[in-house]
């Protein structure tokens, strides 16, 4: 037993021998944190003791405890408290299904010694609002007090407790949970209120903290936990990573519904709970017993929010169920049409479907305001939309707004300009028109709008349709369609695939098919766009002076359209055409004019440039050519992309750098065959050539050891290379090289340093979202959590070779 005259007064803890020499006054506390401690305690006492009705009657309560393992969200968690720290209204907000719950309950768990009490109460069995003082009071253990309000004794009894307080589940009662908070926080002093919702209080004070889908990797982690209990032998290896990850993001990586799906591992194997996610809210049914039936199944989670809405925003959320590109405040009011819904009405309903977690933000392009639904609350909207009976009315508010946006492409000869541009963002919802209008009844499967919007999602999809799809989805638009104009484009869309795909003679016969009904029936535009594809077919298919012919045409009309882009385009089309045929000095005539046109430069046009320069054997013009190309090139560009590198290659193997041309050539042989684009017979001949030469002067192991490692990075980093001459295999190459891209390393180094997101965007010049995204690669590359544990793995891999540019960059 610990002597009393010789331990703390506080924690029990010894206290240093009272006997040791020298003048000392005799300890009562191990340290100034117990002797705080003991003077709260006496403080509390005493204001119980002159209250003795009001003295709560529980004051050990505390969060029940999980009986099962809490996995990730430790940064959640931190961020929390952090927050209680210094506000005393904390909102936990987000969607069905996200953990809210848990979350809170965890975080009571971890930091309950932090105050004399914490109590929860658990709102979600009450359905009145008067209920919602009535149940802290019970929690918290303080009797009503005749003709006394509870509020007023529930305020006097917390006023000198230094507790906390969870609300669970406030959706449903969020007025009264708003009017009580505020009148406890407004007399009391010492309580923290933390709540969980799917809508904030909107109090001031209101700290929100949204809690949103786990990283990928937590959630995998969760389901392999989760998976393990109920199916002991059930193992996450290489082998079924790949399906668990699949399972996770389509299940929006929601906790719930991860935790569902891994409880269904003891019935079926992952690959047959993938397919049945077609059907999720049969498969997401708890197996176990719950007693919140909100937590049995995922159906029962989202109808308890949906129950909450008003009969207009029930209807308007059925038919955002239409939108799986997610949408903004003008796309809202096209699908809505038929409920006759103003402007200002649109606002408020996206407001409250968005304060109660039922839509998330989403980038949108330009800085527009965007939302989206996640993927299981959009399937259950879909489920009430079919309920209703409104699928073909949202369907076809959809296709009618589409197709008006679409209808502009019919009078441009580029795909640019503000509506190719709001088709690109609307790709998946586009996606979605013509899936609908390709498998709808035999009445509307002839809706000749299916051939203009076939053909426009090939235009403006930058490559996402293309393949066997394209294919077929175009052949079917035109099999059904007679308007000339709808017919014309999406034979001229048919004609470029078969083009890029090399079917040359399929491509010529399409595309002259597009000529001839856009020369009797469509725009000058439009007559421009189906020439401009004959004459690319004609080239590929090596008729270069029939192609010369095509492009001088439509260089013509394009100059009638007086737009300078779309001339420099058709100066660039003939230029190279010419080029081709051999007629350098007519070739170097047109790139200057399309220079002097188009000031930028397109990358295409200073490819043209470039590979001039190469013919008159100026490698060091074509070079600077191909550098400038690569500077106003899209990184996810693979239709210009290839020919710029492959110019870098050509002049790098004239000039007999040997290693950096077969790399570059190596790289691109990799982005060809994952597209499937042919480039022309002359210019195949000509790398070919270069790529024959270099190999006769190497021994036979070395030249295809440089094409395998080209073959072996993605094509970003072979536009860094290209760039900057610093060969970095990157990981793929070797197993023990490094994981991280140049970019992510010099973003891992700048962590180590301390510095912020924002002073990391300024520093390598990138958007401070970039760095965010370059942030959460780097987690889960390496499997880490924190900032702290990026900068130790910096640390820890100092030794280890690393990117060149980086090693430049940092210092």
């Amino acid at each position: 037993m610990v002597d009393a005259g010789h331990s703390c007064a506080c924690c029990g803890a010894p206290l240093p021998d009272a006997d040791a020499p020298g003048p000392r006054k005799a300890a009562v506390f191990c340290s100034n944190a117990c002797r705080q401690r003991a003077y709260r305690r006496r403080r509390q006492q005493a204001t119980k003791r002159a209250s003795p009705a009001l003295r709560p009657r529980n004051p050990a309560a505390g969060p029940p405890l999980s009986v099962d393992r809490f996995v990730g969200r430790q940064g959640e968690l931190m961020a929390i408290a952090r927050l209680l720290r210094t506000s005393r209204l904390i909102t936990v907000f987000g969607p069905a299904g996200v953990g809210k719950t848990r979350l809170a309950l965890e975080l009571a768990n971890r930091i309950q010694r932090s105050f004399t009490g914490v109590y929860v109460v658990e709102l979600g069995p009450l359905t009145r609002p008067e209920l919602v003082s009535r149940a802290v009071a019970a929690a918290v253990g303080v009797s009503e007090q005749p003709s006394v309000p509870l509020l007023d004794t529930l305020t006097a009894s917390l006023r000198g407790e230094h507790v906390l307080i969870v609300l669970d589940n406030c959706e449903h009662l969020v007025d009264a949970c708003s009017e009580f908070v505020a009148a406890l926080l407004r007399h009391c002093p010492g309580p923290h209120v933390l709540a969980t919702s799917r809508e904030a209080l909107r109090l001031p004070g209101e700290m929100i903290f949204p809690s949103s889908e786990l990283p990928l990797a937590d959630a995998v982690d969760l389901f392999a936990d989760r998976a393990g209990a109920v199916a002991p032998g059930f193992v996450l290896d290489d082998g079924n990573r790949g399906l668990a990850e699949l399972i996770c993001q389509r299940l929006d990586r929601l906790p719930l519904a991860v935790e569902l799906a891994a409880r269904t591992v003891r019935l079926f194997p992952l690959p047959d709970i993938a397919d049945r996610l077609a059907d999720r809210f049969a498969l997401l049914t708890a197996r176990i017993r719950e007693p919140d039936a909100r937590h049995r199944d995922l159906l029962s989670a989202i109808d308890w929010s949906y129950d909450l809405l008003s009969p207009t925003e029930q209807a308007v959320f059925r038919r955002l169920s239409t939108l799986p590109g997610g949408f903004d405040l003008e796309l809202v009011e096209a699908v809505c049409a038929d409920l006759a819904l103003s402007c200002a009405a649109v606002i408020d309903v996206v407001d409250a479907l968005e304060s109660k977690s039922l839509i998330t933000r989403a980038g949108g392009p330009s800085g527009r305001a965007r939302f989206r639904q996640l993927e299981s609350i959009r399937a259950y909207a879909g489920r009430r939309l079919a309920e209703a009976g409104e699928v073909d009315a949202a369907a076809g508010h959809l296709t009618g707004w589409l197709t008006g946006q679409a209808t502009a492409l019919l009078h441009s000869f580029l795909t640019s300009g503000g509506n190719a541009a709001r088709l690109r963002a609307e790709y998946e919802n586009l996606l979605h028109a013509v899936e609908y209008l390709a498998g709808a009844d035999d009445a509307a499967g002839t809706d000749e709008r299916l051939a203009l919007l076939t053909a426009a999602l090939m235009c403006c999809g930058d490559g996402r349709a293309e393949g066997a799809y394209g294919r077929d989805r175009l052949a079917g638009a035109v099999r059904v369609t007679a308007h000339p104009e709808y017919r014309a484009f999406a034979q001229e869309q048919a004609a470029w695939l078969a083009a890029r795909r090399g079917a040359t003679e399929e491509a010529l016969v399409l595309a002259g098919q597009a000529v001839e009904l856009a020369a009797a029936h469509g725009s000058p535009a439009l007559r421009c766009r189906t020439l401009a594809t004959l004459g690319y077919a004609q080239q590929l298919r090596g008729y270069l002076p029939a192609a010369v012919h095509t492009m001088a045409a439509c260089l013509d009309l394009a100059r009638e359209l007086a737009d300078p882009p779309g001339v420099a385009v058709a100066l660039n089309n003939l230029a190279w055409a010419t080029l081709l045929s051999g007629d350098l000095e007519r070739a170097g005539q047109l790139v200057a004019e399309a220079l002097a046109e188009y000031s930028a430069g397109r990358p295409g046009l200073l490819h043209t440039a470039g590979v001039l320069a190469l013919e008159r054997g100026d490698t060091a013009a074509a070079q600077a050519r191909f550098t400038e190309a690569l500077g106003r090139l899209d990184p996810l560009d693979t239709i210009i992309a290839p020919y710029v590198l492959e110019g870098f290659a050509i002049a790098a193997l004239r000039e007999r750098r040997v290693e950096r041309g077969l790399r570059l050539v190596g790289a691109v042989e990799t982005v060809r065959r994952k597209t499937g684009e042919q480039p022309d017979l002359w210019w195949r001949e000509r790398v070919g050539a270069a790529v024959a030469g270099a190999l006769a002067r190497l021994p036979d192991w070395r030249g295809e050891a440089l094409l395998v490692e080209g073959r072996q990075v993605p094509l970003s980093r072979a536009l860094e290379y290209a760039l900057d001459d610093a060969w970095d295999a990157g990981p793929g190459a070797d197993p023990g090289s490094q994981p991280l891209t140049r970019r992510e390393y010099e973003v891992a180094l700048l962590v180590a340093q301390g510095l912020t997101n924002r002073a990391i965007a300024r520093q390598v010049q990138v958007a401070e979202r970039t760095v965010e995204a370059h942030l959460e690669h780097i987690r889960t590359k390496l499997d880490l959590r924190s900032r702290t544990q990026i900068a130790a793995w910096v640390a820890a891999n100092a030794g280890r070779s690393r990117p060149a540019s980086a090693r430049a960059r940092v210092t």
